[in-house]
C-alpha cells in the first residue's frame, strides 16, 4: 500500500502548478473574464448559444461566432458554484493538468525522469506570463493532449484515429487555438513526406495521417455558427489592433519574464545543431513553425514551450548517454516512478483547496481572489449600477469586458477587448475618443452615449471637463465618469 502514499513526478508538478497557480489568484483574473462569464452566464440561463452580438450598442446584432462557448460555460459554473474562488480553482487545475501531460510525455520521450521534470517546471515558466482565467488555457491543455497524441501515431503506439476528429470537435467549441491543433497535424504530416521521399516512411502512413487531418478539419466546423469560427480566427490581422495588445506583439526577449522562452529557445536550437542527423523531420518541422509564431507574438510562446519540453529531454537524454552516473540515478528514478501509484495526492490537494475556498464563501461571503481595484473601475461600476441612464455608455477599450461582468444586460458597451470582432475601424475610432480627439462629441453623439467612463490619464477627461455639453458626475482614484448635461 505503501506506493500510494508517494507521489509520483507527475503529482508534484500538479502540485506546484496548481498551488503555484491558486497563489498568483488576483493575477488571474482580467477584464476578458467578465465578457466570458457574461456570456456563459446567458447560455447556462436560456440554453441558447448566442451566434450573435449581445453585448455592445455599436455592434448590436452582428455575427459574432461562438467558437469560445463551452470554456464560457465552464467558467460560468465555477462562478455560480464558488464566485470568482470558483473561476481561479478551475483555472489552477486547468494550467497544473496541461503539464502533467507535458510530464507524462517528456518521461515517455526520454525515460528519464530528472530531465523530463526540470524541463516541464521551465517550460511552466516559460509559459506562465499567459496563465489568465481565459479560454486559451483550455488550449494549454487540449494542445499537449493533441501533440502527444500525433507523437504516439507516429511511433506507431496504437492511437485510434477517431480520437483525432472527437478531441478537435471539443477543442474548436472550446478557443480558437485549435488552430495550433491543425498547424501541428501539418508538421507531422510534413515529417512524413520528408521521410516517405527519403523511403523511410510509407505510404499507408501517409493515407491515415491525410484521414486524420481531414477528419479534425471537418470537426472544426461543427459548431453553432459551423465555419464562422475560422472567419473569426483568422480575421485578427489588423497591424494596427495587433501592435495595440501586448500579447499580440513580438516578446521583448531582454525583459526577464521572457527569459526562461528564450532559454528554452538557445536550447532547442543548440540541441538541433548537436543531433540533426537524429532529428525526426516532424519536430523539427513542428518546432521551428511554433519558435517562428512565438517570436512573431508572445501570446505563442505557450504552444512551443509545451511541444518542446518532451521533445528536448529525449534529445538530451541521447546526447548524454556517455554520462553513466546520470543515467543510472536517471534509471533509478525511473524504477521507482513506475512503481508509485501517488494519484491521490493531487487529488488530496485539489479537494482541500476547494474546501478551504468553500468554506471561506459560506461563512464571509466573500472571496480570496477579487478584481483589482486599482486596475478596473470596481468603485465606479458601482456607483453606475446606482445610477442607470437611458442613453449609452462611452467605455475604455479594457474595461469592456467587467463592465459587462458588472452591469449587463442593463447597459451595454461601447467596445470590449474582442478586437477581432469589432474590427479595426471601431477600434480606431474608440481611441480616437479616448484620446480626445477634436470630433469626438460628435462621434458620441452617432452613438447616443450620455455617459462616459475612463481612466484619470485619459485625454478625453481633460476634453469633456472644457465642454458646456458634459458634467463630473464621478471620480476615484481610477475612473471618472461623466454625463451629459
Amino acid at each position: 500500500m505503501s506506493q500510494y502514499f508517494f507521489p509520483r513526478l507527475r503529482d508534484i508538478i500538479f502540485a506546484i502548478i496548481f498551488i503555484g497557480s491558486l497563489l498568483l489568484g488576483p493575477r488571474l483574473l482580467n477584464g476578458d473574464l467578465g465578457r466570458h462569464l457574461t456570456i456563459g452566464k446567458f447560455i447556462l440561463e436560456t440554453h441558447q448559444i448566442p451566434t450573435r452580438d449581445l453585448l455592445s450598442f455599436t455592434m448590436a446584432g452582428q455575427r459574432r461566432p461562438p467558437y469560445e462557448w463551452l470554456a464560457q460555460v465552464l467558467f460560468a459554473i465555477a462562478y455560480r458554484l464558488l464566485n470568482l474562488d470558483g473561476v481561479v480553482l478551475l483555472s489552477a487545475f486547468i494550467i497544473a493538468g496541461a503539464f502533467v501531460v507535458v510530464i507524462t510525455d517528456s518521461i515517455e520521450h526520454s525515460r528519464a525522469p530528472l530531465i523530463a521534470l526540470i524541463l516541464t517546471i521551465w517550460a511552466a515558466l516559460a509559459s506562465s506570463l499567459h496563465w489568465l482565467a481565459r479560454p486559451h488555457i483550455f488550449s494549454f491543455l487540449l494542445f499537449a493532449i493533441w501533440v502527444g497524441m500525433l507523437e504516439r501515431f507516429r511511433k506507431r503506439e496504437g492511437v485510434a484515429l477517431w480520437t483525432f476528429p472527437l478531441l478537435m470537435l471539443v477543442w474548436a467549441n472550446t478557443h480558437g487555438g485549435f488552430i495550433f491543433g491543425i498547424l501541428a497535424w501539418l508538421a507531422y504530416f510534413a515529417g512524413w513526406a520528408w521521410e516517405y521521399f527519403r523511403k523511410s516512411a510509407t505510404w499507408e502512413t501517409g493515407k491515415q495521417f491525410l484521414l486524420i487531418g481531414c477528419l479534425s478539419l471537418i470537426s472544426t466546423v461543427i459548431t453553432p455558427d459551423l465555419w464562422h469560427n475560422w472567419n473569426a480566427v483568422l480575421n485578427n490581422n489588423s497591424p494596427y489592433i495587433l501592435s495595440r495588445t501586448i500579447e499580440t506583439n513580438p516578446p521583448n526577449l531582454g525583459i526577464p519574464n521572457i527569459w526562461p522562452f528564450t532559454g528554452l529557445l538557445v536550447l532547442a536550437i543548440l540541441l538541433w545543431i548537436l543531433r540533426i542527423r537524429e532529428v525526426k523531420a516532424s519536430h523539427s518541422f513542428l518546432l521551428t513553425g511554433l519558435a517562428l509564431m512565438s517570436l512573431l507574438m508572445a501570446r505563442n510562446i505557450p504552444f512551443f514551450v509545451i511541444a518542446a519540453a518532451p521533445i528536448l529531454s529525449d534529445w538530451i537524454k541521447q546526447t548524454i548517454t556517455k554520462f553513466d552516473h546520470w543515467l543510472k540515478i536517471e534509471e533509478g528514478f525511473t524504477n521507482i516512478d513506475q512503481t508509485l501509484r501517488g494519484f491521490l495526492w493531487p487529488l488530496s490537494i485539489f479537494l482541500i483547496s476547494a474546501g478551504l475556498f468553500t468554506y471561506h464563501y459560506v461563512n464571509t461571503k466573500n472571496t480570496f481572489n477579487q478584481f483589482n481595484t486599482q486596475e478596473y473601475p470596481v468603485q465606479a461600476a458601482d456607483w453606475m449600477g446606482q445610477h442607470p441612464t437611458n442613453g449609452n455608455t462611452f467605455n475604455d477599450f479594457n474595461w469592456g469586458g467587467y463592465l459587462l461582468y458588472r452591469l449587463w444586460p442593463s447597459q451595454r458597451v461601447f467596445i470590449d477587448s474582442q478586437s477581432d470582432f469589432y474590427g479595426e475601424a471601431l477600434t480606431r475610432q474608440s481611441e480616437a475618443i479616448l484620446n480626445g480627439d477634436p470630433n469626438w462629441e460628435s462621434t458620441l453623439a452617432q452613438y447616443n452615449v450620455s455617459r462616459i467612463i475612463v481612466p484619470r490619464d485619459a485625454g478625453l477627461v481633460s476634453a469633456a471637463s472644457q465642454s458646456a455639453d458634459w458634467e463630473l458626475a464621478y471620480e476615484d482614484n481610477v475612473a471618472v465618469i461623466f454625463v451629459k448635461r
